[in-house]
């Protein structure tokens, strides 16, 4: 399975908006996510999955491309 791969410009917008990044959903879905955020609520697909866009990269959940 590849990561998903996210544009650095995307990257940066969720950066700066405070998004959350869902595995499942393989999308920034969360406003008014912290960076560090681990297992917040998904609006989408409703899991507590969502994290942070630094943590997403830091953790290897997302690439930029």
């Amino acid at each position: 399975m590849s990561l998903p791969k996210v544009t650095e410009a995307e990257y940066l917008e969720a950066v700066e908006d405070y998004m959350g990044w869902c595995p499942f959903c393989m999308d920034f879905t969360r406003p008014q996510t912290e960076p560090d955020a681990e297992n917040y609520d998904c609006p989408e697909c409703k899991q507590n999955c969502v994290m942070g866009a630094e943590q997403a990269l830091l953790l290897g959940e997302i690439i930029l491309e």
